[in-house]
């Protein structure tokens, strides 16, 4: 399987917004599974949004970012 970094096929913005992701999860001390479960999602799909294997949906924006004790515009821009 390709690296989603390197991967001409998955489109940056999709790789930056998982990364984004993971750096708001690891900086609450929380796990996938727990941000999944909070959000309301099953911890597979979450991942596939961490390693830009998929993308999110604007309905599932606000649960992420509840889930991880942010704003949903947070979930777009670097501290």
């Amino acid at each position: 399987m390709a690296n989603s970094d390197s991967d001409p096929a998955i489109p940056a913005q999709r790789v930056l917004f998982g990364r984004r992701l993971r750096a708001l999860r690891e900086r609450k001390g929380l796990t996938q599974t727990a941000v999944a479960v909070a959000a309301g999602m099953d911890r597979s799909f979450y991942v596939e949004l961490e390693t830009a294997r998929h993308s999110v949906s604007v309905d599932r924006i606000p649960a992420l970012a509840k889930a991880l004790g942010v704003e949903p515009h947070e979930l777009f821009t670097e501290d």
